[in-house]
């Protein structure tokens, strides 16, 4: 599969998203951690570090993040918002939009997202998000965020590794150019979502892609699980579920699964 290509990723890039700053690298530890290097030594947003292979991706909840040369796309973009922590929350469910937008535009599949992060095709995890961020010291103020995504594109050689080869899939290199032409319209949709991210325009496209809406699900929420089923989302895109008891709850954060 081709390499991430600055050249050819501006090619797809919107007037409004030219300006980005893009990198590509051959191989990193993580483009998160570097990414909130580069943070902290005051690099500007909006900034976009891509790397060909990463040798301790991340995923949310200190998992791993399977990163092999030449079948993803593996990218942060450094972003120093001027929203309230609160609202920065928004961040990953907005990537999350961008990110389905892109491969259905550049793929023509369908994509649905599972809360809160992750994209799926045909039922299988694509694509995952973490974002990471650093506040003031008040916490009244978000210093930067960085907003990590995963895509795959291909199955690696000899397939996906055993823990997830249950759950993994590919959007598949079905047309030409492939990988740049998602990393571009991920950027083009952040950088049209994200200068309105109070307004909160992404929230449809986010719903209408919610995975297993109106079906059974497990909830677990530390040492809690319980069965539930999956409503929609709320204004703050936390979680609406009706348990077996017939009342309605909202979640802030848990783990989902069928």
């Amino acid at each position: 599969m081709q390499k991430a290509d600055e050249k050819s990723i501006r090619r797809y890039l919107s007037q409004n998203a030219q300006s980005i700053k893009i990198e590509t690298v051959d191989i990193i530890d993580s483009t998160n951690d570097e990414m909130k290097r580069r943070a902290a030594s005051g690099e500007k947003e909006i900034s976009l570090l891509i790397a060909e292979r990463q040798t301790k991706g991340r995923g949310t909840r200190g998992r791993s993040f399977h990163s092999p040369e030449g079948t993803g796309i593996y990218m942060s973009f450094l972003l120093r918002p001027d929203y309230t922590p609160s609202e920065c929350t928004f961040l990953t469910t907005m990537t999350a939009v961008c990110t389905a937008e892109a491969i259905e535009k550049v793929t023509g599949r369908k994509t649905n997202i599972k809360w809160v992060n992750d994209i799926y095709i045909e039922n299988r995890k694509v694509s995952g998000i973490l974002t990471q961020s650093h506040f003031s010291s008040d916490l009244k103020r978000v210093e930067w965020s960085v907003v990590g995504i995963g895509v795959n594109i291909t199955e690696p050689e000899g397939g996906f590794p055993k823990e997830i080869e249950n759950i993994a899939g590919t959007v598949g290199n079905t047309v030409p150019d492939t990988k740049n032409r998602i990393i571009a319209e991920i950027i083009n949709g952040v950088c049209h979502y994200y200068p309105r991210l109070r307004e909160k325009t992404f929230r449809k496209g986010y719903s209408d892609r919610l995975l297993w809406r109106d079906g059974k699900i497990k909830v677990a929420q530390g040492d809690k699980s319980y069965e539930a089923t999956l409503v929609d989302i709320d204004e703050d895109f936390r979680l609406k579920v009706k348990l077996t008891d017939g009342s309605e709850a909202v979640l802030e954060s848990a783990d989902i699964s069928v």
